[in-house]
């Protein structure tokens, strides 16, 4: 606000023909205040309501930050210096943060994560371990591993037998057991078993978090509790171990478990009669399961027979004849048809396609570069965040209009700034950087990136 004193001077020194920048040079203010003041936009005795000095610059930032999202501000700060804008660094910043200006990219911004809510009348699953001893000897195994899911609404079960007791073989478990459903519920249980929570924290393994999130699901560990649908469920599988043989293949053995639980509901629905307290199973509502199950590394250890083959799942593979006794890693990921048998360091042997589970095959033909014949998938397109992009036409315009109303304000030529020589900016790029680490300590010249 300026004194009474002051504006006599102004006006005086205006009668004389001097311009509006040459007299706030004179008496120390800024000419946009002197400009008002003479144009009686303000009044002496005074204060101003507080106009907004960026509000003029909004049309040129927001041009120049959908033309690049990523501009630093300290580069359009520059330029806006240029364009005569007088306010701070942290003023500037705070604008652009009010208004809103920077627009997210659409290549690098990520969808948010939400937690997936329960549906209406929706089916939780229940998982549980169960171990079987002395499994038949060409399943190449010394014990069996049962992963039992239970529908906690309709009660429907189903059980799928996987080798061992990792985080590989529970996710290809998990999906098979859900592709049986037809669906998945909104949320799994687990028991505490070693993969699937971290040791000491109670919580659940970060890897176990990805698989849900893949599926859409929501995880959690739940305490044992004495079920006696549980215990049934176990003594059914007891004795449905009792009758395999040792001929039996691992799946003539998968598919008759996979008739235990329709012979068990068969089997108390007719010692009930009908009555007698047992109620038919609801119908679950179950989640749609994603297409492909999530990509998880399975491995097993397997010794070398005398005739160069590895058993896997009911199949033969070949090796090199001279690993004979050795023990060598069977590898593979779900929803790969290869398999990879490689040292227990790590390197890779031979690879080979992978055959039905159960099929009894000798796989010998090995597949040399197979990772040429894999699809390639569709490279995403980058966002070049780094890159200077220089101002659009629209931003040039705009920048022109702000450039000839600061003139007529000051009363100078077109193309001409107040203390400016032919051809030289206002103020140099030297003078934005000290202003700019006045503002904010530690600012190095790297933060500014040069046109």
């Amino acid at each position: 606000m300026l004194t009474g004193e002051e504006y006599i001077n102004i006006c005086a020194l205006r009668s004389r023909g001097l311009s509006i920048a040459a007299i706030a040079h004179l008496l120390g203010r800024d000419r946009k205040t002197v400009s008002s003041y003479l144009s009686g936009k303000r009044t002496v005795g005074v204060r101003s309501s507080g106009r907004d000095e960026f509000e003029r610059f909004v049309p040129y930032c927001r041009r120049r930050l959908q033309d690049d999202a990523h501009l630093q501000a300290s580069t359009l700060f520059a330029e806006l210096i240029d364009l005569g804008y007088g306010g701070g660094y942290s003023t500037f910043t705070r604008a652009l943060r009010t208004r809103q200006l920077r627009p997210r990219c659409p290549l690098c911004q990520r969808p948010p994560r939400t937690r997936p809510g329960r549906p209406d009348n929706a089916e939780e699953v229940e998982f549980r371990w169960f171990v079987l001893s002395d499994p038949p000897a060409d399943w190449g195994s010394t014990h069996v591993c049962v992963l039992v899911g239970r529908l906690t609404r309709s009660q429907r079960w189903s059980a799928a037998l996987t080798e061992q007791i990792d985080l590989g073989h529970l996710v290809e478990s998990v999906d098979w057991i859900l592709r049986q459903f037809g669906g998945t519920g909104w949320r799994w249980r687990f028991d505490r078993a070693q993969p699937i929570h971290c040791p000491g924290g109670g919580k659940l393994t970060a890897a176990l978090g990805k698989v849900a999130k893949h599926y859409g699901v929501v995880a959690d560990l739940s305490p044992p509790r004495p079920d006696a649908d549980h215990e049934a469920i176990g003594q059914a599988l007891v004795l449905w171990w009792q009758t395999i043989g040792a001929d039996t293949s691992l799946l003539e053995a998968q598919e008759s478990l996979g008739r235990l639980p329709r012979l068990m509901d068969a089997r108390r629905a007719a010692a009930s009669g009908g009555h007698d307290g047992y109620t038919v199973p609801a119908e679950a509502v179950l989640l749609d399961l994603p297409h492909d199950p999530y990509p998880a590394k399975i491995s097993v250890a397997r010794a070398v027979s005398a005739n160069g083959m590895v058993s896997y799942r009911g199949n033969v593979y070949a090796v090199p004849r001279h690993l004979h006794g050795h023990t060598v890693e069977v590898r593979r990921r779900l929803g790969d048809p290869l398999l990879t048998i490689a040292t227990p360091r790590g390197r890779v042997i031979v690879q080979h396609s992978l055959a039905p589970d159960g099929a009894s095959l000798s796989v010998i033909g090995r597949r040399n570069g197979i990772s040429l014949e894999r699809p390639i998938p569709a490279p995403r397109p980058a966002c070049h965040s780094k890159m200077y992009t220089p101002p659009s036409a629209e931003a040039l315009a705009a920048a022109r209009a702000l450039r000839q109303d600061a003139c007529q304000e000051d009363g100078l030529e077109p193309g001409r700034q107040a203390g400016a020589s032919p051809g030289r900016p206002g103020r140099s790029w030297r003078g934005v950087l000290d202003r700019i680490r006045k503002e904010r300590p530690g600012a190095t010249n790297s933060s500014v990136q040069r046109r």
